[in-house]
């Protein structure tokens, strides 16, 4: 059960990421796709597949945020990754929407840096 899980989470986070780097090309482009129903809807249920596999990855580890620190700032990390990405994609301002995009490209580096190195610091220790 733990590499079902596993490789579930593992492939989301790949799709999670595949889809916000080409919702950002067509940010970039100033694309009509963006508008599409399915490009909005499809990474909603990505992220919400990718957020349940790592529910249940914690619950099968009997892992808590409360006691595991670096599981904390996955989930804070994942919570700045959406709301950077609905801000982007939101934005009015092309620059503002790009800064933001990008800044959810960061988010995203963080939380993966998270999880490899298991500290809360990521890529910052």
């Amino acid at each position: 059960m733990y590499l079902a899980l596993k490789h579930i989470h593992l492939f989301c986070v790949a799709l999670s990421l595949l889809s916000y780097l080409a919702r950002g090309v067509w940010l970039f482009m100033n694309s009509n796709l963006l508008g599409k129903g399915w490009a909005r809807l499809l990474p909603q249920i990505i992220n919400a597949i990718l957020l349940l596999s790592g529910i249940a990855l914690a619950a099968y580890l009997s892992m808590s945020p409360v006691n595991q620190p670096w599981l904390m700032a996955k989930i804070i990390g994942l919570v700045a990754y959406i709301a950077l990405g609905v801000a982007a994609f939101r934005a009015r301002n092309p620059a503002v929407g790009k800064l933001l995009w990008v800044s959810g490209l960061v988010a995203f580096a963080y939380i993966v840096s998270v999880a490899f190195r298991k500290t809360p610091l990521g890529f910052f220790s």
